[in-house]
């Protein structure tokens, strides 16, 4: 191969490689907190995690300026008690979408430091495997909320839905 032709399959790797690795980046989708009463100091921020990845995604930490402290956590029940235990790092399989949403895995945003209204958004950034995402997660109201993915506050509806998935989590 002439040094022209090397040069240029060079040059051309150099610039597929970043494409080619973009495309295997995480997706985050559907990011939500929904408005808590106001002078609320905890919330629960939810989203969809789409690794089109070839490997496992491992999200180890969760970050942000909203509230003081901010954890990656699961919902289940057991025993007929729901309990909420926060998780050292939540995997989501090559290839899977995993739905961080109400009664399963959740970001716990714990003294918040400002009121969360409907209509405003603010930043989280995850920890993975994959490197830093960031999440803008806008705020939207409780009738939003049950419109969009019903999630069956006060319904009386059973809570089955919450029993944990294997995830790869510490439980």
């Amino acid at each position: 191969m002439n040094a022209l032709r090397k040069s240029a399959l060079i040059m051309l790797l150099g610039i597929s490689l970043p494409f080619s690795a973009l495309a295997e980046l995480p997706q985050i989708d559907d990011a939500r907190v929904v408005q808590p009463p106001p002078g609320a100091t905890v919330a629960a921020a939810y989203f969809t995690v789409n690794n089109s990845g070839s490997e496992p995604l491992e999200i180890t930490d969760v970050s942000g300026q909203i509230a003081k402290n901010i954890e990656l956590h699961l919902s289940f029940v057991e025993n007929d008690v729901a309990r909420m235990e926060q998780q050292s790092s939540i995997v989501v399989d090559a290839g899977q979408s995993l739905e961080f949403r109400h009664g399963s895995f959740h970001v716990m945003l714990m003294g918040l430091n400002e009121d969360l209204v409907a209509g405003d958004a603010f930043e989280l950034v995850l920890e993975t495997s994959a490197g830093d995402l960031s999440v803008a997660v806008p705020v939207i109201s409780l009738e939003d909320a049950m419109a969009g993915d019903g999630m069956k506050y006060g319904t009386g509806e059973s809570m089955d839905h919450m029993k944990p998935a294997d995830h790869g989590t510490d439980k």
